[in-house]
């Protein structure tokens, strides 16, 4: 599992190098933008490690290009703890998932896992394709591909985005907590942030045309969470 490290901290890079050294990921890093972004042209990633605060330019410029560029690339942000601000706008802008320096590398690393986890679900040989949908939302989803479709048109989606899609549009009519979105999306326990799910929908509504102000595709509960509305 190739990861790159887009950050100017060089003894983060060390120190994480180093933890990194003897297991199954393969860490390098950049200093720059554009040092990093020419690593991702050049060499295979799995997925990358961003930085906010960057010389040249700040994470959210780099994590738009790295959208345009590479448009299925697991990102996760670093921001400064306690900033929800820069969480928020990694979110926004497509991150699949945050962490707050400082951090212990172990999370890191079940974070790492978990994203790669849910980006390389493969399917099984010879076996029907897993797809789910709804005739009247005109809405398609191929498990297996990992693709979207609107009335045949095909939909971009974050990682994030589509197993958060995936988990509303297998339980059609059930209300989903944040929390039990939370868990069955990320799969382990993380430090909550309780804007996240709400930002992942507002920005699913927007890709699938389902209007914010009177949504009628997933529809909110208020003071519990969402639900996908078929009927």
């Amino acid at each position: 599992m190739n990861v790159h490290l887009i950050d100017d901290d060089e003894a983060l890079h060390e120190v994480l190098t180093d933890y990194f050294g003897n297991g199954q990921i393969v860490l390098t890093a950049s200093e720059t933008p554009s040092k990093g972004l020419h690593w991702l042209r050049t060499q295979p990633v799995d997925l990358v490690i961003l930085d906010v605060m960057l010389p040249e330019m700040d994470g959210f410029e780099v994590c738009k290009a790295i959208r345009a560029e590479w448009p299925h690339m697991p990102i996760l942000m670093l921001t400064a703890r306690g900033d929800d601000l820069d969480t928020v706008l990694g979110l926004e802008l497509g991150a699949d998932d945050y962490m707050a320096k400082p951090f212990n590398p172990r999370e890191l690393q079940a974070r790492i896992k978990s994203i790669i986890r849910r980006q390389d679900r493969a399917a099984p040989p010879e076996v029907t394709r897993q797809v789910l949908t709804s005739q009247r939302w005109g809405l398609r989803l191929d498990l297996d591909a990992r693709s979207v479709s609107l009335h045949g048109q095909t939909i971009e989606l974050t990682a994030t985005e589509f197993d958060l899609l995936r988990v509303l549009l297998e339980n059609q009519g059930i209300v989903q907590s944040r929390d039990a979105l939370m868990q069955k999306v990320r799969g382990f326990d993380w430090e909550s942030f309780d804007r996240s799910i709400d930002i992942y929908v507002s920005k699913i509504r927007q890709k699938l045309g389902d209007n914010s102000k009177k949504p009628q595709m997933i529809k909110t509960v208020w003071g519990i969470g969402y639900m996908f509305q078929e009927d």
